[in-house]
């Protein structure tokens, strides 16, 4: 009789006693029950350690690292280091899972020969109420089966997500292979996925909601970041590098998709600052709109890829806010930074729609005063974003040009 392969959920700890528990018990409660559940107690400060010890005490099947404060990336790596299991999986310690999560990725990959599972996921509020959300990393109903090519294609152009708690991989993807999270960081999901896609030889994507992802208040990054712009820049850099030197093959494509990645990023700052006013380093801004340009000489020199029209028509408002400024005031026009109205109801920022920080894995820190949008609300939906760019920034310049034909 085969045996069955042991499965080593790891599951980083700061400072989440209020959901630790709820998190513990969807994992203790699998189907499938030859797991290694892994707490690794991140130096939390709180009663997450004495909890980390009596669900040890519990349940044998727990084990608990207990080590200094290092953050997310340090903690994935403690984690990396003590597992013994066949497959390794990472589970957010706010967050759930579905009871048949592993049993279902392991059937999944026997029946479809794949050596790394992806299935969906949806959002949770604070007290564990499914929240309406729209990920494009969701929009399969279909059982797709794909090489490591095509699943990287989906991943850059933003159709998976790089969230490490939403695939099931082997644990020879991690040890013994140079693999690990980059500490002192955020985005370091970004930074590592296709690492993990690359190492596969075939990839299933199942059309099942096996993960709860807790939206709340208190999440890693506590306030606006202003090195958040610098880790995205360092996380894209370093997917591109990864799949330069692994598929030689996709240069061109990576060169106009980190444009495209750029472009959007740089956007959203400027829409942070006019919405939001979210003051970003000038150094900063600066290296990412020559990033921007180097990219698009290196595109159009390209003539395996063609910039969309989309993206032409983003990159020209873009140097019209950098001629104009988007900082402090909209040139020439009495509108404070925060005063450009957003839209109701859309899927992209809204001031109405709560505001906060976004953690290493894009989750937001609520504000009940609605009074800045999240980043994962700014990320959403980026096309209609670009529209409602245009409108604002016509209205703001026609109220510059306006506010100068009076004086």
């Amino acid at each position: 009789m085969e045996l069955e392969p042991l499965v080593s959920i790891i599951i980083p700890i700061y400072k989440v006693a209020r959901f630790l528990d709820t998190c513990v018990e969807s994992v203790t409660a699998q189907t499938y029950r030859n797991l290694e559940i892994l707490l690794v107690d991140d130096g939390s400060p709180d009663e997450c350690p004495a909890m980390c010890d009596a669900w040890a005490e519990r349940d044998s099947r727990v084990r608990v690292i207990h080590k200094p404060n290092g953050g997310l990336s340090d903690a994935r790596n403690a984690g990396i280091a003590h597992a013994t299991g066949d497959y390794i999986y990472f589970v957010d310690s706010d967050d759930a899972i579905a009871p048949n999560l592993v049993e279902d990725c392991l059937r999944a990959m026997r029946k479809y020969d794949a050596d790394l599972v992806m299935f969906k996921f949806d959002t949770i509020s604070e007290s564990g109420r499914t929240l309406l959300s729209d990920y494009r990393h969701n929009d399969f109903d279909q059982v797709q089966v794909l090489t490591p090519v095509e699943t990287i294609k989906m991943q850059v152009k933003a159709e998976i997500d790089g969230y490490f708690w939403a695939f099931l991989a082997p644990a020879s993807t991690y040890q013994g292979t140079g693999f690990s999270f980059p500490v002192g960081r955020k985005i370091e999901d970004l930074s590592r996925i296709c690492n993990v896609i690359g190492a596969a030889t075939r990839v299933v994507r199942i059309p099942e909601v096996l993960y709860h992802y807790r939206m709340r208040g208190g999440s890693i990054t506590a306030t606006a970041d202003p090195k958040l712009m610098r880790d995205w820049m360092k996380a894209a850099d370093d997917r591109e590098e990864y799949i330069d030197e692994r598929f030689p093959e996709l240069k061109g494509f990576m060169k106009l998709q980190q444009l495209n990645f750029f472009a959007n990023l740089d956007y959203e700052t400027m829409r942070q600052s006019l919405i939001a006013g979210l003051k970003i380093d000038p150094e900063d801004a600066d290296a990412l709109r020559r990033r921007i340009d180097g990219l698009r000489n290196d595109v159009e020199k390209d003539d395996s890829e063609t910039i969309p029209d989309a993206l032409l028509e983003l990159l020209g408002i873009l140097k019209l806010a950098v001629s104009n400024g988007v900082n402090g005031l909209v040139e020439g026009a009495a509108v404070p930074v925060g005063a450009v109205p957003a839209r109701p109801g859309a899927s992209g920022a809204s001031v109405a729609s709560g505001a906060g920080s976004v953690d290493s894995t894009g989750k937001d820190e609520s504000d009940e005063q609605g009074e800045k949008p999240s980043l994962s609300d700014l990320f959403r939906d980026m096309r209609e974003d670009w529209r409602q760019m245009r409108i604002q920034w016509v209205d703001a310049m026609q109220n510059a040009v306006e506010e100068r034909q009076r004086d």
